[in-house]
């Protein structure tokens, strides 16, 4: 009988704590990855996920400090006695935070950094340069500075530094979190392609959908720091797939939610957990609970009505210094107490507009009216009191030492002086973002997910009558999502509206009450989410996808079956199931 091959990474008996902490953020995990897999770790967040894709390539204990037990040994090396440039072109880590990896100030010197410290040829440096360009659709960006990249481009400039030194691994940390949704599919098809060429992967994502399971060879599971659980998809689902979702709280695709919801209600009757949309209709056509048409008890919602808007924009145009149109003429409104979606592909000017609508930058030409005011006759300052921007990285508006004395400076920014009501302020922002133990850390400090509930945080204080959102959830699990959008809708109940502008479909669909699609410059739709999720071509022309649910409906409907009913969610979908026809036995 054959011997296994020996894994690349070995990692036994691994407890971790950094430097500034009491308490490990890793604790006992023991793990191997085989050469040549696809491995994906999830888990809440604050679970260790980030530690553990740093001890890979020796940034623990080598670059970070702490305190290392046990060992970790990568391609024979260990970790904690090999040189880290020696390890780095073993292990490649894209960063959560890819910009705070970057060296060079243009994208195509980023690219070609680490093949020309490796000592290349000038001209297989400059093949590999144009083959990633291409490869992650940065070529138009070539010739920019890495600063006026969007964040989508920042992500894919991360993973096209790393894969320019082509290691035998690749560490991807979140690397879709900031991409549209097609985007974010090439991506996977790319970590496809890579594990066909022989390389191993280790993935840390929420957008664990039914291709990333299905290419997966390794799913890990962090909880508190240990690892709960690790084996293929279809076993760890099958075993824990409740657990995970409705205890550590983290995103699994639709399909898997609806057959863990029916497993419940009905134990021992899923015998293999559907992943893929043809493998969840098939089910539940033999199970009984699909019939031809579904329908919900529930009247559909009723369309919000609105009066005069907030915010009113006719032919507003802008154009960058170096002479680039981010926006070609676009047209729309946002009323008082809606929740806004902006979406469409990364570079459509969506995060230009946001500058605009804050007074960061004025308009080229066009009309831009805010709060019954033109946009160049407000004061940045006055602005603020009345539009509060979350920006996409947050930590360019941190200011402060530690989280408590961040939310205050806001508080008192706009005019509390009262020290205990500033206290009470904050405590209760404190606690309801689910902050208070982090209470004396530094901003800097927080996990990705964190320095987003921050950066809301500090701009919730304020009361605006607008708050604008880039990315609000994103490094954020489940249960954090549910957390904000409820708080969304809170704030939006108050009369407060809320832009949000996302990649995140399903939060599209579940939470906004209108949807604005922007595509090279331009307002190509504004209206109900379900009618965008109705037009394929409009989807695909501004890099969107339908999510699962949308494409499991769809696959119901040409398999004959009626939806007479707007669904928006998986609890919608499993209420239109005839749940007690489903067949036992």
């Amino acid at each position: 009988m054959n011997e296994p091959p020996e894994p690349l990474v070995r990692v036994e008996g691994v407890t971790y704590t950094h430097w500034n902490q009491g308490a490990p953020s890793l604790r006992d995990i023991s793990l191997t990855i085989q050469t040549g897999t696809v491995n994906v770790l999830i888990g809440p967040g604050g679970s260790g996920k980030s530690t553990l894709c740093s001890l890979l390539n020796g940034e623990i204990p080598q670059l970070l400090g702490g305190k290392l037990e046990g060992e970790v040994w990568v391609g024979g090396q260990n970790t904690a006695e090999a040189k880290v440039r020696d390890l780095a072109q073993v292990v490649g880590h894209v960063f959560q935070d890819p910009e705070s990896m970057f060296s060079t100030l243009y994208v195509e010197d980023e690219i070609a950094f680490g093949p020309e410290n490796l000592q290349q040829e000038p001209h297989v440096i400059r093949q590999r340069v144009d083959e990633l360009l291409a490869e992650t659709q940065l070529t138009p960006q070539r010739n920019n500075l890495v600063w006026n990249l969007s964040g989508g481009q920042i992500q894919k400039l991360g993973l096209a530094a790393i894969l320019a030194m082509q290691p035998a691994m690749i560490v991807l940390d979140e690397p879709t979190a900031n991409l549209d949704p097609i985007a974010t599919h090439a991506v996977h098809e790319l970590i496809e392609r890579l594990k066909q060429q022989g390389m191993t992967i280790l993935l840390v994502t929420r957008e664990l959908d039914d291709f990333v399971l299905s290419m997966c060879d390794q799913l890990l599971v962090l909880e508190e720091g240990r690892l709960f659980a690790c084996g293929s998809p279809q076993q760890v689902l099958q075993e824990h797939g409740a657990y995970i979702l409705d205890v550590l709280g983290v995103w699994l695709p639709e399909t898997v939610e609806i057959a863990i919801e029916l497993q419940k209600r009905a134990p021992g009757e899923v015998k293999s957990l559907p992943i893929t949309v043809p493998d969840t209709l098939a089910y539940l056509r033999a199970s009984g609970v699909l019939g031809d048409r579904l329908e919900l008890s529930s009247p559909p919602l009723e369309m919000v009505t609105h009066d005069q808007p907030l915010v009113s924009a006719r032919d507003l145009t802008y154009t960058y210094p170096n002479g680039f149109q981010a926006l070609r003429g676009i047209s729309f409104d946002i009323y008082a107490g809606e929740l806004l979606a902006v979406v469409g592909r990364n570079g459509a000017g969506k995060s230009t507009l946001a500058r605009l609508l804050v007074g960061l930058q004025k308009p080229t030409s066009g009309e831009l009216d805010l709060f019954g005011k033109n946009a160049p006759l407000w004061k940045v300052e006055d602005l603020a009191r009345e539009i509060a921007l979350v920006f996409q990285n947050p930590e360019h508006q941190f200011l402060t030492d530690t989280v408590f004395d961040e939310i205050a400076y806001s508080v008192m920014a706009r005019g509390t002086t009262d020290r205990s009501e500033i206290d009470r302020q904050v405590q209760e922002t404190l606690s309801q973002l689910e902050l208070t133990a982090v209470r004396d850390r530094h901003p800097f400090a927080l996990s990705a997910g964190m320095k987003r509930r921050l950066g809301v945080a500090t701009m919730l204080v304020g009361h605006p009558r607008i708050l604008l959102v880039d990315e609000p959830t994103y490094g954020q699990d489940k249960q954090m999502t549910r957390t904000l959008m409820a708080l969304m809708q809170d704030v939006v109940e108050q009369g407060i509206t809320v832009m949000m502008i996302t990649h995140d479909m399903r939060l599209v669909l579940e939470y906004a009450q209108r949807v604005m699609v922007m595509n090279d410059g331009l307002v190509t739709f504004t209206g109900d989410p379900a009618d965008l999720f109705c037009s394929e071509e409009l989807l695909l022309s501004a890099n969107l996808r339908p999510t699962l649910l949308q494409e499991l409906l769809s696959a119901y409907q040409q398999d004959g079956g009626c939806v007479c009913c707007n669904i928006r969610t998986t609890d919608d979908f499993i209420n239109a199931l005839d749940i007690e026809g489903m067949r036992t036995g």
